[in-house]
């Protein structure tokens, strides 16, 4: 049965009042607390209360006669553990685990009960005591949460283990024409190395054992994904590429090419987000006057390199080098091509 803001400020108390001062308070002196600070009408009032958290929660509460008071039968009790069941606390640990590794990033599918909970409990408390606000203070954009995303903490497990994983997995670029039937989802077998979350979808890169090379996996396009029980065995020259993969590549898309200088010029008013937000650890402001902005970069030019780049508009003119310059136009180009 869920609990009512006014239930969870009187539960608070209670559990408070018990849980620091074990039969110290008797049932009146309580009672008088409760209807000072919650509003609490009657004695009987005070005895559902308890009765619900004894019911409905299981909350260990006695009452000793000889010292008219009550007191937790287990010390360690507190509010809120009744609220998260040992599953819950498992993907809260797992919780913390995507945080960390992420610094913040949101995570969802079998987490968001967990996080949920504590959510709403944070939430109340706050309403509680801030009673007389009336209006909306904060608004955070709603995401469309979905792709696997409770894939993440099974992930991190396996790595934490050092276990290869299994997974079907079908690709983008998979073409099935009108009436053909639907490709199979590939069987693959992936010994995990790290997590990456790139414009809220998530991926794992691994070693693939039939190619000898490094793999990129999104999440969102596997299925049936499953923890083995053999150990990840990957050559360091991997881990070595895995872990230098990320410094001169923008989003998730790997590169054929070098890593070059790019030099891009943007609009007085662009210059200022970009130089806000930085496009990439690489950015150096190379020159900031009235009439525009140049930023350079050292990437190895890719496709979400690209399709940032796009998303600027006549506010960004790329200069250098020719080859990302070429791209740029012919792009642009087909673009136009479809008006």
């Amino acid at each position: 049965m869920p609990i009512t803001r006014s239930a969870f400020q009187r539960y608070r108390l209670i559990d408070e009042i018990i849980s620091r001062y074990p039969r110290q308070y008797s049932k009146k002196k309580l009672f008088d607390v409760c209807r000072d600070k919650c509003g609490i009408r009657s004695m009987s009032s005070l005895e559902k209360d308890i009765q619900r958290l004894r019911e409905d929660h299981d909350a260990p509460i006695a009452y000793d006669k000889r010292r008219n008071g009550y007191y937790y039968t287990d010390p360690q009790f507190r509010l809120l553990r009744l609220m998260l069941s040992p599953d819950d606390m498992e993907a809260l640990d797992y919780a913390r685990e995507v945080l960390t590794a992420t610094q913040g990033a949101s995570v969802a599918g079998e987490l968001a009960n967990a996080l949920q909970k504590v959510r709403q409990s944070l939430d109340i408390i706050r309403e509680v005591k801030t009673e007389t606000l009336t209006r909306r203070v904060v608004y955070v954009e709603e995401r469309i949460l979905g792709g696997n995303r409770h894939y993440v903490p099974v992930l991190i497990r396996a790595i934490n283990q050092n276990r290869q994983i299994t997974f079907h997995y079908r690709k983008h670029e998979t073409a099935i024409e009108a009436g053909a039937i639907a490709e199979i989802p590939k069987l693959r077998l992936l010994h995990p190395i790290l997590l990456r979350e790139v414009a809220d979808s998530w991926y794992v890169i691994g070693y693939d054992e039939p190619s000898g090379k490094e793999r990129t996996f999104a999440l969102d396009r596997m299925s049936d994904l499953d923890i083995t029980n053999d150990p990840c065995a990957v050559p360091d020259d991997v881990l070595t590429n895995v872990s230098e993969l990320f410094e001169h590549i923008y989003g998730i898309t790997d590169s054929s090419g070098p890593v070059e200088e790019i030099l891009l010029r943007f609009s007085p008013l662009f210059g200022r987000y970009v130089k806000a937000k930085p496009i990439h650890q690489t950015q150096e402001v190379v020159r900031d006057t009235d009439e525009e902005c140049v930023v350079r970069l050292r990437l190895a030019p890719n496709r979400d390199l690209l399709m940032h780049l796009r998303s600027y508009g006549e506010h960004l003119t790329v200069l250098q080098p020719e080859n990302l310059v070429k791209e740029m136009k012919e792009s642009l180009q087909s673009t136009l091509s479809r008006y």
